[in-house]
């Protein structure tokens, strides 16, 4: 069981990694792109954990305090704040635009972007989170 904010956060988003890439394995595109984004906004909220901001509620105030928190203070460089403000775009537009087409080269971007952001906050993460 996990006890913490930033493990909980974590997991969660190593979850949705999981299922985006099943997503996009399957051709389920457009889910591909939200679970992914679904993975970048809970790794945020886990590195936002770490620094005392648990209960962090919407998408617009994880971007908010994701840029003025960890790239303000040099925890992360600016172009992660800008990967998870053009992920949450990208998910719009994939869970809401009925008539908008996503084909496997957008999940796989969508996939590889979302491993990298989770690659990059797991160097923030300790090394006892799960």
């Amino acid at each position: 069981m996990v006890d913490s904010v930033v493990g909980a956060e974590w997991l969660r988003a190593r979850a949705s990694m999981g299922a985006a890439e099943v997503c996009r394995n399957n051709g389920f595109h457009a889910d591909a792109i939200s679970r992914a984004y679904y993975a970048i906004l809970h790794a945020a909220k886990a590195a936002l954990a770490l620094q005392g901001f648990s209960n962090v509620k919407g998408h617009g105030a994880v971007q908010r305090l994701f840029g003025s928190q960890l790239v303000v203070n040099d925890l992360v460089e600016r172009e992660w704040s800008a990967r998870l403000r053009q992920s949450h775009a990208k998910r719009n537009l994939a869970d809401y635009y009925v008539f908008e087409t996503f084909t496997e080269a957008h999940s796989r971007e969508a996939v590889e972007q979302a491993l990298a952001f989770l690659d990059r906050i797991q160097s923030l993460m300790p090394d006892t989170t799960p």
